[in-house]
């Protein structure tokens, strides 16, 4: 068992291992689908691993009106980061697959 607290949440999993899984290392990393100011891939992270803690880190250095392109093939992310939008002002403008577009507000 696993616990994790994150600037917005308190995370916690069961299993025997609370290290993150290895990656593929044959996966290419993804491509932008969005004309976004940035672009940050998660890939396979999990909540539990901290991607919203490296989204918020990079949507700090953003202005307001700036889109951050978020991609994320765990599906945890992404209901967590329209939680995230929710809770901070920031607008989930668009998700197209793995694909999310957020607005600074």
């Amino acid at each position: 068992m696993g616990v994790r607290r994150t600037e917005t949440s308190l995370i916690i999993w069961s299993g025997t291992s609370t290290k993150e899984p290895a990656k593929d290392s044959k996966s290419d990393p993804a491509d932008p689908l969005f004309n976004a100011d940035k672009f940050y891939d998660a890939g396979d992270k999990g909540c539990a691993f901290g991607p919203m803690d490296e989204i918020a880190a990079v949507m700090q250095q953003m202005q307001a009106g700036q889109v951050l392109e978020v991609h994320a093939t765990d599906p945890t992310v992404g209901v967590d980061l329209a939680a995230w939008c929710r809770m901070t002002g920031h607008e989930l403008v668009k998700q197209q697959g793995s694909h999310y577009l957020i607005e600074h507000k």
